[in-house]
């Protein structure tokens, strides 16, 4: 009796390794780290031009009409808070430009967007206590100086050597670009009846 002796053929499956996508921390200056840093002068600036804004509205609704109120809201938001805004962000991008790569510019939109909205924090600070400067008060001035450097520094060396750190500013602008976006947009509208107001 012939006997048939059947042949196994083992198939060997290759593992396929997908290309793992990693997330990488925004670096250097680009259009969307730009983005970021502008907007995390827009956001405090703008906000504490609302917050004056109240303030001053109880008065001003004694005495304004409502084209005034208007204006005195639109000149508020698109022109000084938006000039301020401005010029903080020029601010930053002049000091990145200065200096060296891997001191700033490595980690601009993190550094950038902390120094811009530290700065904008001490400022609004400064302005609420507007006799430090009118009775030449130094300790308290000596003070918010030191405070400023020390947390700018404290934070400097944090993104620097913490990648939660970094993380933590990163998460916190994406929360606030949707919210700058909302205050430029305002300022769109406010520039328009600033404009159709003197002109």
């Amino acid at each position: 009796m012939a006997t048939s002796n059947p042949t196994t053929t083992t198939e060997t499956s290759v593992p396929t390794t997908e290309p793992i996508t990693t997330t990488t921390p925004k670096q250097g200056i680009s259009r969307a780290t730009l983005w970021i840093v502008f907007a995390a002068a827009v956001f405090p600036t703008h906000l504490w031009a609302l917050v004056d804004f109240l303030q001053e509205y109880p008065a001003w609704i004694k005495r304004m009409n409502t084209a005034e109120l208007l204006g005195a809201f639109s000149y508020m938001m698109g022109v000084f808070s938006l000039l301020d805004a401005i010029l903080l962000f020029l601010g930053v991008l002049v000091l990145a430009l200065i200096l060296p790569y891997r001191f700033f510019r490595e980690k601009f939109a993190a550094l950038g967007s902390a120094l811009a909205l530290i700065t904008a924090v001490w400022f609004i600070i400064f302005h609420s206590f507007p006799k430090w400067l009118e009775m030449r008060q130094l300790v308290p001035l000596g003070l918010w100086a030191v405070s400023y450097v020390l947390v700018l520094g404290l934070a400097y060396v944090q993104i620097m050597r913490n990648p939660k750190a970094e993380a933590l500013v990163d998460n916190f602008m994406q929360r606030a670009v949707t919210l700058s976006a909302l205050y430029l947009f305002i300022d769109f509208l406010s520039l328009i009846y600033v404009f159709i107001r003197n002109f």
